[in-house]
């Protein structure tokens, strides 16, 4: 939710378990405009969901990078970045240019990246041929090049929420064999017939309004089982295929209580991403939302131990 490396200090106090800033650009974007409304936004409060037609507006690599670098870090609050290749450049240069922005990010300091391999809203789809081909590269001029492990950043690759089950053992294949230290299982969803039936009766005209005259990506609550069901996969392919590194699985999605947490680590998945969810809990909890939720979820857990809760139950 930060576009340009703000907001550190901030999350870091609340008691986040980790900090991810963009996704930026080697090119400044200023996001999306149509109708003389720029990076539109909506939220649907009665679905604890919302639409965006951003288009990665950020300052670029170069910019955010200089301000990463002077972020005081504080302990137990990893700082990661989000990079993508820039969409208005030609495919080689914008390949190019994104390992030259991670490794900009590696000298300031960042303790993980991301590759964001899925925007819906800069018109990228992506192409399994294209991207075995992004990350070789990635693989050869950064990846490989990692031969200080004192200085080791690792890399995670973001897929989009309306990943197929079926493309899903595929996609795995080809991250570890690169070498990347994780997949990042969720971003906004395009699939807006499915999420319309999710969505409030009293929003689905604003609903529909958005989507037909922006497009846009939906996140939040309609999103939550899609990126479980992702992410549990993503775990039990692990199991059966143990990869030769350490890789983590994250989710992202719909994450907005203790017990979307508790869920996920019942299930293997370590590590949850939000941004609707935050800003929802924010207004309800202010800055003591972690502490919230932390309290919350030790309640949950202790219930689940104690009357043997399914972790759907839970869920619900």
């Amino acid at each position: 939710m930060f576009k340009n490396g703000e907001g550190y200090d901030l999350v870091a106090k609340q008691g986040a378990g980790a900090y991810l800033g963009g996704t930026t650009t080697a090119n400044p974007k200023p996001g999306n405009n149509k109708n003389n409304i720029a990076r539109p936004f909506v939220p649907y409060p009665a679905s604890h969901a919302a639409s965006n037609w951003l288009g990665l507006p950020n300052e670029g690599d170069e910019r955010v990078a200089r301000r990463v670098e002077r972020i005081q870090k504080i302990e137990g609050c990893p700082l990661g970045m989000s990079i993508a290749a820039s969409p208005d450049l030609e495919p080689q240069k914008a390949l190019e240019s994104l390992v030259d922005g991670m490794h900009r990010y590696r000298t300031a300091g960042v303790d993980f990246l991301e590759v964001n391999q899925s925007c819906p809203n800069t018109g990228e789809r992506e192409q399994q041929e294209g991207l075995a081909q992004r990350l070789h590269y990635i693989k050869k001029e950064f990846l490989d090049k990692r031969t200080d492990r004192a200085k080791y950043v690792p890399v995670i690759v973001k897929f989009s929420t309306d990943t197929s089950l079926e493309q899903l053992p595929k996609l795995l294949e080809m991250v570890i064999e690169a070498g990347f230290d994780g997949i990042n299982l969720g971003n906004s969803s395009t699939a807006y017939d499915m999420i319309e039936n999710i969505i409030h009766s009293s929003e689905k005209k604003l609903f529909g309004y958005f989507t037909k005259t922006f497009g846009g990506g939906v996140t939040g609550a309609p999103l939550k089982y899609r990126s479980f069901d992702l992410a549990k996969a993503a775990v039990e392919y692990l199991k059966k295929n143990p990869p030769p590194q350490e890789f983590h699985v994250i989710r992202t999605g719909g994450i907005s209580s203790s017990s979307d947490f508790l869920t996920s680590e019942r299930n293997g998945i370590a590590l949850n991403q939000w941004f609707t969810g935050y800003f929802e809990k924010f207004a309800q909890y202010g800055h003591d939302l972690y502490w919230c939720l932390y309290s919350l979820y030790a309640i949950d857990k202790t219930r689940m131990m104690t009357i043997g809760n399914s972790p759907t139950t839970i869920f619900k």
